[in-house]
């Protein structure tokens, strides 16, 4: 399977990052102006946040940068909204473990990781999954790449990885994974590759299960349950390259009252198109195929702006947008809901930065991710999302 997403977003070193909202962190750096200031935006891509079980702390955690494995950054949720931080405090691979017959390259890069809490023998134990590279000749950015796991009794450190990858399909890739609870389950939501047909994509969840401490039992094909594809999507497919598979990717699937709904992602990661759909899933999240929402657009774009610079004109034309993000920025993708401790909806994202050039100039598009606060009014297909800042 071609991947000209992410393989381009490793090659070009690409960040993108997820942040919060509302109280400004001295030591951070200034005080937010505004939704179209990005200081404090998280600087790491692929930000997945975790709460510490009982406190206010989350730990975000991101895809590899220069240097760091497995970034992450602490934010504080405190008066109903969460600090904002743009520091990177430090690398959660830095002192991990690889037992004997590891299955990737340990010196592979991690995409898209996600981590989970879990009460185990009376103790917290931390999974995170990711993407990884299998042994090969081939470049890092160009292997094969399947999904697999760590765990740890910190969030930030001490990761032992496991031996066995926890999915990794016979034809084709199998990453972006995340977990969701729901229906007194953990279920792995991710990209399946030997589902790709025709230069079709598809997403799938399948149910975990922990079947000893610190061990989850490894998926088989039959496990993962395709949920959407992106036949239909056209937005998805708005101006793709004629030679590259045409783009879904990055799932997250979130249990709101009683409904499941599918934020993804779709089209080119570099380019000002690249937009988050979302698809109502029922009351179980594999029982059915998901339906996409709002008349099959993307349901948060970016809005061009025709008299603006060059690089902010491009964009998906109007027929396949229904709305915008806080601060419109270009290209948002990677969206994740979760809830805060007062039970409260928020939502991570990533864009590429103002000041970022067109897609294939050089230097190739940064991203950084923001958080905001999600709502949601009615419900089943016709649900209403809003993000605010």
């Amino acid at each position: 399977m071609r991947r000209v997403s992410w393989r381009r977003a490793l090659v070009a070193v690409a960040v993108l990052a997820g942040s919060v909202v509302a109280v400004p962190d001295a030591a951070a750096g200034p005080a937010e102006t505004g939704p179209r200031d990005e200081s404090l935006d998280f600087r790491f891509p692929a930000a997945d946040l975790v709460r510490v079980p009982e406190t206010n702390t989350y730990v975000a955690v991101g895809a590899s940068v220069p240097g760091t494995k497995l970034p992450y950054t602490k934010v504080e949720f405190a008066g109903g909204a969460f600090q904002r931080r743009g520091a990177i405090d430090g690398d959660a691979w830095e002192d991990v473990t690889f037992p004997a017959g590891y299955w990737a390259r340990p010196d592979s890069p991690l995409w898209t990781p996600a981590m989970f809490a879990r009460q185990e023998d009376g103790r917290v134990v931390y999974y995170v999954f990711y993407s990884a590279a299998l042994p090969g000749p081939e470049p890092a950015g160009q292997a094969k790449h399947c999904i697999g796991y760590a765990t740890s009794l910190h969030a930030t450190g001490g990761f032992v990885a496991n031996a066995d990858p926890l999915f990794c399909p016979e034809r084709g890739w199998a990453i972006d994974a995340d977990v969701s609870r729901g229906q007194g389950e953990a279920w792995l939501t991710l990209r399946n590759g030997a589902w790709t047909q025709n230069r079709v994509t598809a997403l799938g969840a399948a149910k975990l299960d922990f079947d000893r401490s610190r061990h989850v039992r490894r998926l088989s094909e039959a496990d993962a349950k395709k949920l959407i594809d992106n036949a239909d999507l056209e937005w998805t497919h708005h101006n793709s390259p004629p030679d590259d598979v045409l783009t879904i990717e990055n799932p997250n699937a979130v249990r709101i009252d009683g409904e499941w709904y599918l934020f993804h992602s779709g089209n080119n990661w570099y380019a000002n198109r690249y937009s988050t759909g979302v698809a109502y899933c029922g009351t179980a999240l594999t029982g059915n195929r998901c339906t996409p929402m709002y008349h099959q657009r993307a349901y948060f774009s970016y809005e061009p702006d025709p008299d603006g610079e060059p690089r902010f004109r491009p964009g998906l034309p109007e027929r396949h947008r229904k709305k915008n993000l806080p601060g419109n920025k270009r290209g948002p993708g990677a969206f994740d809901a979760f809830q805060a401790p007062d039970g409260s909806w928020w939502a991570a994202w990533n864009y590429i930065t103002d000041a970022s050039p067109l897609p294939h100039e050089d230097p190739s598009p940064e991203r950084r991710s923001r958080i905001g606060r999600l709502t949601k009014t009615g419900g089943g297909a016709t649900a209403e999302f809003t993000v605010n800042w």
